[in-house]
């Protein structure tokens, strides 16, 4: 096997950094809160915006409509989050946070991924395009996306 190039490895590094950082972020906000970091973000949105539906929440988290659901469901049986059919379309499910989920949104520290996407949020405009194309490059190229998964800036 070919040496790797001082470059490939310091992205490399970077990478990992950034995945130990969520995982124990992730893991800890599990220990400490008795939520996972899917839950934290599905709360978080509906703080943001009270309301929404299931397929809502699932584009707001980038995430399927199935996972979604479960997550929900598990949130309800903590007494987090109420379900109730859509006043316009009774096939249609509203996700709402109870009184407890807005307590328990006060009591959470600050996330790593909060972090993260502050931190790309103070960076210059064109330094974070070239990032996210580079990334998105990088995804396809690794096969970890499908080409359509990935999230572009002309999409935004």
């Amino acid at each position: 096997m070919s040496q790797i190039r001082p470059e490939v490895d310091e992205l490399i590094e970077c990478l990992r950094h950034i995945y130990k950082a969520l995982r124990d972020s992730s893991s800890q906000s599990e220990k400490d809160l008795g939520l996972s970091a899917a839950q934290i973000l599905v709360l978080k949105n509906l703080k943001t915006e009270q309301g929404l539906s299931i397929n809502d929440l699932a584009q707001r988290t980038l995430t399927h409509q199935s996972s979604v659901s479960v997550v929900v469901k598990k949130l309800e049986e903590q007494g987090l989050v109420r379900r109730a059919a859509s006043a316009v379309d009774s096939r249609k499910v509203i996700v709402s946070l109870t009184d407890r989920g807005f307590e328990k949104l006060n009591t959470l520290p600050r996330a790593t991924a909060d972090l993260l996407v502050e931190t790309l949020q103070d960076m210059p405009p064109e330094k974070t395009a070239t990032l996210a194309t580079l990334m998105s490059e990088f995804l396809k190229k690794a096969n970890i996306v499908d080409r359509t998964e990935v999230v572009t800036t002309e999409r935004r």
